[in-house]
Parts: C-alpha cells; sequence; structure tokens
C-alpha cells in the first residue's frame, strides 16, 4: 500500500495532469459552441470582409485544401487572389469561382520551390491589395513513406523551400499593412503528423511542427496588433497528396477509411474562423489530435513509427506532389 504522502502526491500529478489534458482538447469546441452562440443570439457576427478586410490571398490554391478555401471565403464575399505554380489550374479555378460566386478573383503564378528571388516580384504584386485575410497552404511531400537517404535533394530543398519558407516570408510582407490597418487574419495550414517525429516522413513531419511552433508564437506577436492568427492541423485529407491511400478499385482500406473530403473539412474550417486560434480543420481530426495527446511522448512517437513503417511497407515510393 502507497504511504499517504505519496498518494496525495499521485492524485495531485493525475489531477492536474486530466486538468491539462481537458484544456488543450475541449477549449476549441467549448470555444467554437460559445462563440458561435454568441454570434447567433447575441448579433455579433460580422461579415469576414468588414472584420479583417476585402482581399484573400491563399497559396497553393489550384488544389485540394486551398481551392476549398477560396472558394469558402469567396462564398462569404471575400476576393480572391490564388498563387500556385500552375497558371492553367489557377485560370480554371478563377472561372469556377467567378461563376459560382460572382467576387472578384486574381491569380498570380509563383513557384515557391526556387527560393528566395521569387518574393520581390510577390511583395510587388501583393503590395496593392487591401489583404485581410493570408492563408498559407502551399505545402510539399514525400507523397508515400520513404528513407531519407533515398530522397532526392531537390525534394529535400522542396520541403525547406515551400514548407517552411513561403509561409515565413509571406506573413513577413503581409504583416506591415495588416499592422497599420490594426486587422487581419493569418491562416497557417500545419498537419496532425507534426504531434511527433514521424519516420519516413520525417522532413515533412519536421516543416509542420515548424509551422506549429511558427504560428502560435507569430499568434503572440500580431495579437496586440488586432491581428489574429490561426494554426490548422488537419489529418487525412483526400487530396493530391494523399491519392495513394485511396484504392483504384473503390474499396475501402483502414488508410483509406480516415481520409476526410476536402469539401467536409472546409465546412468545418470555414465555421472556425473568427472564432479558435487552433483546430484540426474536422470534428474527427479534433478526436484523433486527443487521442495522441493521451500519450507521452515516446509513445506517440512508437505509434507513428508503426503506422509509417506499414506504409512504408505498402506503399512506398519517391513521388512527390505540390499542392
Amino acid at each position: 500500500m502507497l504511504p499517504p504522502l505519496l498518494l496525495q502526491l499521485a492524485t495531485v500529478v493525475g489531477v492536474y495532469s486530466i486538468c491539462c489534458w481537458l484544456y488543450d482538447n475541449l477549449r476549441t469546441p467549448l470555444l467554437l459552441l460559445f462563440r458561435g452562440a454568441t454570434q447567433l443570439f447575441g448579433g455579433g457576427q460580422n461579415s469576414l470582409p468588414k472584420k479583417y478586410g476585402p482581399w484573400a490571398v491563399i497559396t497553393g490554391s489550384s488544389d485540394g485544401i486551398g481551392k476549398g478555401y477560396a472558394n469558402y471565403l469567396a462564398s462569404q464575399g471575400i476576393k480572391v487572389m490564388l498563387i500556385a505554380r500552375n497558371e492553367a489550374k489557377l485560370k480554371r479555378v478563377a472561372e469556377e469561382i467567378v461563376a459560382k460566386h460572382g467576387t472578384e478573383t486574381k491569380i498570380l503564378v509563383a513557384d515557391f520551390s526556387q527560393g528566395e528571388h521569387i518574393y520581390e516580384k510577390l511583395e510587388r504584386e501583393l503590395s496593392s491589395l487591401d489583404i485581410g485575410i493570408l492563408v498559407n497552404n502551399v505545402g510539399v511531400i514525400n507523397e508515400k513513406p520513404i528513407q531519407l537517404d533515398r530522397m532526392e535533394k531537390r525534394l529535400l530543398w522542396d520541403l525547406i523551400n515551400i514548407n517552411v519558407g513561403a509561409a515565413t516570408l509571406l506573413c513577413n510582407i503581409a504583416l506591415p499593412a495588416m499592422k497599420k490597418r490594426k486587422r487581419g487574419l493569418i491562416i497557417n495550414i500545419s498537419s496532425l503528423s507534426s504531434l511527433a517525429p514521424t519516420p519516413y516522413l520525417a522532413v515533412y513531419a519536421a516543416s509542420k511542427a515548424y509551422m506549429t511552433s511558427f504560428s502560435l508564437a507569430l499568434r503572440e506577436e500580431v495579437t496586440p496588433y488586432g491581428i489574429e492568427c490561426q494554426t490548422v492541423s488537419p489529418g487525412y485529407v483526400h487530396t493530391s497528396m494523399t491519392e495513394y491511400l485511396h484504392p483504384t478499385d473503390g474499396k475501402k482500406n483502414t488508410f483509406s477509411v480516415r481520409l476526410v473530403k476536402v469539401s467536409n473539412m472546409i465546412r468545418y474550417a470555414g465555421y472556425c474562423i473568427a472564432k479558435v486560434d487552433q483546430t484540426t480543420g474536422h470534428w474527427s481530426h479534433g478526436i484523433q489530435t486527443a487521442i495522441l495527446n493521451l500519450l507521452p511522448g515516446s509513445l506517440k512517437l512508437r505509434v507513428f513509427t508503426r503506422l509509417y513503417t506499414q506504409l512504408l511497407h505498402e506503399y512506398s515510393d519517391t513521388d512527390k506532389k505540390l499542392a
């Protein structure tokens, strides 16, 4: 039997741990309920253009999550600037948005894998816009799990230049005007993989851990200026990046059933705008995150190791996809 003092200490530690877990994992849903009810019954909801400004800039907006955000924001009356490297895709998305939502749309072709020299042009092009919302979505991934020493050096540089560089530099470009106007919203797309080191997805997961750390720190910097910074950390979403997990024969497997449709994610993530500063982008990913947060770091690493070792054996390839 434990001595009374040790038992009391264990109880205090246990209660403290439970309180921390509850705060971390129930804060977002409770804030959503409270602020949603406040806006619904208290008349406190402003339109997004009125609250943040007339223009939204979305990177990686030719497909997937970026395209979803572009459509959602356009549906809320915000003019959208679409940025990606594929001009043909950008034009198609812009035409779809104009036809569907009737909002003003611009496109800007930029290949973030080219590194530092593209940002001078971006700064010039964006300086004429009253940017209210910046969505840092563009990203690259080694589409299928792979060992580090088998990765092409070009892909390694892309992971650094795009996943780390793009959001960092675009925030640097957009923030001075946001601070001057004392309004704005930055949405940084991270990933559930940022929760723990992820073998065979090591560089991508590390870049998303950077994104989460960067975004949370930036939030504290910009809050005094009336600017919001939201971190979005989704799990598996059915995009071109995760297409390999979806069987071509239409049958379900243990991985494909976890894929959330972009439209379902954006419906939830869009509702989170102006209500919370952190979200997984979908309620099911929130549950997954809460379960993982029950585990200490060493066990989360073990879980991710087992999962991606299985994926390595089943799907290993050196292909890549750009958002």
